[in-house]
């Protein structure tokens, strides 16, 4: 919910000590990034044992006019969190968002969410001695994962193996986060070509990866028809011919104008 402080947020993060876990030694707080643009902060909750990471925006004076009709990224992102998560679906909680716009100033916003354990699915998949069958069952989990989203009216936009975080202790939990530029519809999104452009997405991620041949992409396919429902060649061939007529460059440029902007194409 609004409210919070950005600015005096900013600020505060600058005072903090730097790393990248909480000291056992009464801290409650320590900044892991630190950046022109944004400051990240791991926290404790107040009377809890909840970790939280706080990611703080701002935007210099100077560059404040190409966000006067644009809706401040922490607040776009927190709403797509919020309906993902109240649908039920496997991504980050959301906690807070806070907005700080002030004419003459720099522009400040802020998202809260929960802390994930584990590592990204990149980190996870590029460990030493990963076997085949351990990379293709986490492609299934992604795949599915999409999937799923998609019957939930959700497309998610910027796919690829940095914005899942993967549970080792929790039999690889995947877990998605990182949904700024998210379309959430009152409609399943199965049958839209954005559907498509997130399985173009994960499909270019794999291939990026050294050793992934087509047998790992029909294992993607197959394993998001078996959530999402019809054909995996139908799906595959869907996105193929999307590549090969014209491409996806523009649905990546629409659906960034549509989070940025507040569009509604449905």
């Amino acid at each position: 919910m609004p409210g919070t402080d950005s600015e005096k947020s900013w600020h505060s993060a600058g005072e903090l000590p730097t790393g990248t876990a909480i000291p056992d030694t009464g801290g409650s707080a320590v900044l892991v990034q630190d950046e022109p643009k944004i400051r990240i902060v791991l926290s404790m909750a107040p009377d809890s044992r909840t970790r939280l990471i706080t990611k703080i925006y701002r935007t210099p004076l100077a560059l404040t006019w190409r966000d006067l009709f644009r809706i401040p990224q922490a607040q776009r992102e927190f709403g797509n969190l919020q309906f993902a998560f109240q649908k039920g679906l496997p991504v980050v909680e959301p906690f807070s968002y806070g907005i700080r716009r002030r004419p003459g100033h720099d522009w400040f916003s802020q998202l809260t969410i929960g802390f994930l354990e584990g590592k990204t699915l990149l980190e996870v998949l590029n460990q030493p001695g990963i076997t085949e069958e351990q990379t293709t069952q986490l492609l299934r989990k992604a795949s599915r994962l999409i999937a799923m989203m998609h019957r939930a009216g959700l497309v998610w936009g910027t796919v690829h193996f940095g914005n899942f975080m993967v549970n080792e202790s929790a039999e690889n939990l995947l877990t998605a986060f990182d949904l700024p530029y998210a379309l959430c519809a009152a409609k399943d999104m199965r049958d839209s070509r954005y559907a498509l452009y997130d399985l173009w997405s994960l499909e270019r991620s794999c291939r990026a990866m050294h050793g992934l041949d087509r047998r790992v992409i029909k294992e993607l396919y197959a394993a998001y028809a078996g959530e999402a429902g019809g054909d995996p060649e139908q799906w595959s061939d869907r996105v193929r011919s999307t590549e090969v007529k014209k491409g996806f460059l523009w649905d990546r440029i629409y659906m960034r104008s549509v989070g940025s902007f507040r569009l509604r194409p449905f």
